[in-house]
């Protein structure tokens, strides 16, 4: 996949609150306060609507939750209906967030031209695609790469219906599939490094964006088996019965769980990515001080939030890329840094 982004992470330029349930609210003491302020920010306000993914929805959610804190006269909006449907909305002009967990394609774009939305991107995180089982099955203890497509690839459908399809000594009793939907990236994500194409998918699986429904679902079936964000699997993980499997990976042939140390260290793979948000470019230029300001206060305790939210951080050198970029854009629209309230760390 190629797109016309710059190496600086802008193309470019032109003139829900509350989703997840008891999210983080542990970590209010670990970020609280920890964002300079270029001023009291008393006139600092109005709303950010941010679209897009339902992976990394927690992360931006959270963020938005500790900068209303700071600033009581913003609301940050989430709209989680998943990456290409928040592309849909974002590349028309109707969010001036887009949380992405996949790199955008080159039809969105197209419909980013075609709208004239010119965009700059922030990696967020890291995350860790969970192939997760019923805890009380007992059969599954790991699987192999050529097994996660033989149970999800198009050819399946109808085919491939019992654990016993997968491997002999596994039972003959029907699976219970769950995963993401392609409005999903995850969805995109997992067709094209499992099946070698996105959108190369069995059609008789439950299908939704909705990651929580996907874990609650494998958590209420013994027969359950399916696939998404990690952040949801550690979500509910110690209350309900649900885990995830070690999947083989293709750096040494070993099986992994999706732990800090195997993503950071790159032995979760080919189920590990980097998670994104874009920043349409007319919105900062509209709003510069609380669109840019957001944006740096984002990037000034994104690796803290992404912790928060049961993901990985993106090394320091993200986060001076991600800085580096929002001067950049504020050049390009004809602002400076020192016109933020919030400054960088």
């Amino acid at each position: 996949m190629t797109d016309n982004t710059s190496a600086n992470g802008s193309k470019g330029v032109a003139s829900r609150r509350k989703f997840l349930a008891g999210a983080g609210s542990a970590g209010i003491i670990a970020v609280a306060g920890c964002s300079a302020m270029g001023g009291d920010g008393d006139g600092l306000s109005g709303t950010i609507d941010a679209s897009g993914s339902n992976t990394v929805a927690p992360i931006t959610s959270w963020a938005g939750e500790q900068f209303e804190n700071e600033f009581p006269d913003v609301l940050v909006d989430v709209a989680p209906e998943g990456t290409g449907a928040g592309f849909q909305e974002f590349c028309r002009a109707n969010s001036d967030v887009q949380s992405a967990s996949r790199m955008i394609t080159e039809e969105e774009v197209d419909l980013c031209d075609d709208n004239d939305v010119n965009y700059g991107f922030l990696e967020v995180g890291l995350d860790g695609l969970s192939v997760v089982k019923n805890s009380e099955n007992d059969w599954v203890d790991n699987i192999t790469l050529q097994e996660l497509q033989t149970v999800w690839e198009f050819e399946a459908t109808d085919e491939v219906t019992l654990w016993s399809d997968v491997r002999d000594e596994w039972p003959d009793e029907e699976m219970q599939l769950h995963a993401c939907d392609s409005a999903s990236g995850t969805f995109d994500y997992f067709t094209r490094e499992i099946n070698g194409e996105i959108g190369n998918v069995r059609d008789d699986y439950s299908a939704t964006s909705q990651t929580n429904e996907i874990m609650a679902a494998v958590a209420d079936n013994e027969h359950g088996f399916g696939w998404g964000g990690l952040g949801y699997l550690r979500d509910i993980e110690d209350d309900q019965p649900i885990e995830a499997v070690p999947v083989e990976s293709d750096v040494d042939g070993d099986f992994y769980l999706p732990t800090q140390e195997n993503i950071e260290e790159g032995l979760y793979s080919p189920l590990a990515r980097p998670l994104f948000a874009f920043v349409n470019i007319a919105s900062l230029e509209e709003r510069t001080d609380l669109i840019g300001s957001f944006a740096r206060f984002y990037t000034n305790d994104a690796q803290q939030f992404a912790r928060d939210e049961g993901f990985y951080a993106a090394p320091d050198a993200v986060t001076e890329e991600n800085h580096e970029k929002i001067d950049d854009w504020l050049d390009q629209v004809g602002a400076s840094p020192d016109d933020l309230t919030v400054q960088r760390e």
